[in-house]
């Protein structure tokens, strides 16, 4: 059983667009609320689309989000004027970026966050193929959570992994290394070309070729 990634979705704040508004209510708990909407548009967007959604898993690529909690709550930890607070510590769990995804959806679970120290989605990338070629599950969201290096602004990439179907006649989903047509969903969106390189997801669908040992087929 093969699995097939989909065209990617890429939600975030380019240069010059608006910042996101302040976090209140539920949201007060997370520290990066930007972070929570991009991935929660991203994959809503996929849900929305999906022709039987269900309880599909998602597995979040969280390195950059979870570099960037670490170090705020590291900085909150050494600011001798402020008391830390039960939401210091929350934001540092990365399951909070899925809670706008679940109001917007009302998806249900499972979902695995996986962090790699270079900050690289292939690991997030084998693991959401082994979950599909396993027979585990029919498909799955998995969604790159990236930083943008120069405005710091964060970026979801998401795309479904699901099983190869029986007649290929369409060209909407690829396997490892192929190029499906460009959409306004695609990686010009407003991500910049650093950011892409980055992306293990999109260097395995729109992106040229890359000798990664990641983006190659499972055995």
């Amino acid at each position: 059983m093969r699995a097939v990634l989909g065209t990617p979705v890429v939600r975030g704040r380019s240069p010059g667009d608006p910042p996101p508004p302040p976090a209140t209510g539920s949201r007060r708990l997370l520290a990066e609320p930007e972070a929570v909407d991009a991935v929660g548009e991203a994959l809503a967007t996929l849900h929305r689309n999906a022709s039987s959604p269900g309880a599909v898993p998602v597995v979040l690529a969280a390195t950059d989000y979870c570099v960037r909690a670490a170090d705020a709550f590291a900085a909150r930890c050494d600011d001798a004027t402020r008391r830390l607070r039960p939401s210091d510590s929350v934001a540092l769990e990365a399951s909070g970026l899925l809670q706008r995804f679940t109001a917007l959806t009302g998806w249900q679970g499972p979902g695995y966050a996986i962090a790699e120290p270079d900050g690289d989605g292939s690991a997030a990338l084998r693991f959401a193929r082994g979950l599909v070629e396993s027979g585990r599950a029919p498909s799955v969201y998995l969604c790159e959570v990236l930083r943008r290096a120069d405005t710091g602004a964060f970026w979801a990439v998401a795309t479904r992994v699901h099983r190869e179907p029986a007649d290929r006649t369409g060209h909407g989903s690829t396997g490892a290394g192929g190029h499906p047509p460009a959409t306004a969903d695609g990686p010009s969106h407003g991500l910049d070309p650093d950011t892409s390189r980055r992306s293990a997801l999109l260097r395995a669908t729109v992106l040229p070729p890359s000798p990664d040992p990641a983006e190659e087929q499972l055995p």
